[in-house]
């Protein structure tokens, strides 16, 4: 049985909402589910006590204390707010000195931005396996000897 169908039906019931053919059905399947069943008195029981419970009316002095509240709570100047504006333009300003240093680090460390470093770039090591790298060692297993056999 589909019984979650069927308790959303008896929770849309206690709104008013189940009328006619799904009405005989749902009083079908409570007659066959102990479980449905149980439900549906839980949810009938829920309501009535609902719909016995009167409207509380506020008291008086509710509305006054309100306001009184909010009228009386100390109003922002630049002394309390002043983390608003100053955090915010301390992160942009440390955003445009971290460009900048970049920007010259990478001018400096960066070799192939300038033009007198260009030698650096023809290192002849790097075209072969290093003596005793992981390659050199693949190398010599496969051709058959090792560095000094080159």
């Amino acid at each position: 049985m589909e019984c979650r169908k069927f308790r959303r039906m008896i929770s849309r019931e206690t709104d008013g909402e189940v009328e006619g053919a799904e009405r005989a059905e749902l009083e079908r399947h409570c007659a066959l589910c102990a479980g449905c069943r149980e439900f549906r008195e839980a949810c009938l029981v829920g309501l009535s006590i609902h719909r016995s419970v009167r409207e509380a009316a506020a008291p008086p002095s509710l509305l006054p204390s309100i306001l009184a509240a909010v009228e009386g709570r100390p109003r922002r100047g630049w002394v309390r707010g002043w983390p608003t504006f100053a955090l915010p333009a301390a992160a942009v300003g440390a955003a445009i000195l971290g460009f900048w240093v970049g920007g010259l680090m990478h001018e400096s460390y960066n070799p192939a931005a300038t033009e007198k470093h260009t030698d650096v770039l023809e290192l002849k090591y790097l075209d072969e396996y290093p003596p005793g790298s992981f390659g050199d060692i693949l190398t010599a297993s496969y051709e058959g000897g090792g560095d000094e056999q080159r």
